[in-house]
């Protein structure tokens, strides 16, 4: 699976992970009740600036082979790239669900993540981008309970790798309207252009 083009590095980049709770308030005495429900979700903005336009065509040109929101594509978060991250790590063990797995092949006794950072878990379509909520401390056998949001959608067979060094997400457009055709221009200069896109699963 593909990385999403870019011609260069955007001016912005905007990564949001989604909850999917609903709420319902009463209208007899304005009481709420709040629903915690799976499929929480990633979604990004990105803005390209000041890119000439020939430079920017490969990029439309790959979105226009996506066919709209049925292609999906590989994204990063550009603000948490984690480039100083070399280090990966493997499941531990078959049959961990939920939002805590066991890990190991990692350098030992280190802090090696901070809560709020991200990692990927498996690889091409399959990948899940997470982001911790406890920092991960590895043990002296190179082991760790890592602890992340949102759940796993898919229970990960024993030895799926995860990555920590720019880590990806499966993604697609989040409308059919994304394209060059919506950019500002300026003397063939793409002045802004603005991508949307949300994790595909």
């Amino acid at each position: 699976m593909l990385l999403l083009p870019l011609p260069k590095k955007p001016k912005t980049c905007v990564f949001r992970l989604v909850p999917n709770s609903q709420s319902y308030v009463s209208k007899a005495n304005n009481a709420s009740e709040i629903y915690d429900l799976e499929g929480a979700y990633w979604e990004f903005e990105i803005e390209i600036a000041n890119v000439p336009e020939k430079d920017a065509l490969t990029l439309d040109a790959f979105m226009a082979s996506l066919r709209g929101q049925v292609g999906t594509f590989l994204m990063f978060d550009y603000r948490r790239e984690q480039l100083d991250k070399s280090f990966s790590a493997f499941v531990a063990g078959a049959n961990q669900d939920g939002n805590t797995l066991l890990i190991d092949g990692l350098p030992v006794s280190q802090t090696l993540a901070v809560a709020g950072e991200r990692f990927q878990l498996g690889d091409g379509s399959a990948a899940e981008l997470k982001m911790l909520t406890k920092d991960l401390v590895s043990d002296a056998f190179g082991r760790a309970n890592i602890v992340f949001e949102s759940p796993m959608r898919v229970i990960p067979f024993d030895n799926t790798p995860l990555y920590f060094k720019q880590p990806k997400g499966v993604f697609r457009l989040a409308d059919n309207k994304q394209g060059i055709a919506s950019a500002r221009y300026k003397n063939g200069i793409v002045i802004s252009w603005r991508i949307k896109g949300r994790e595909a699963f």
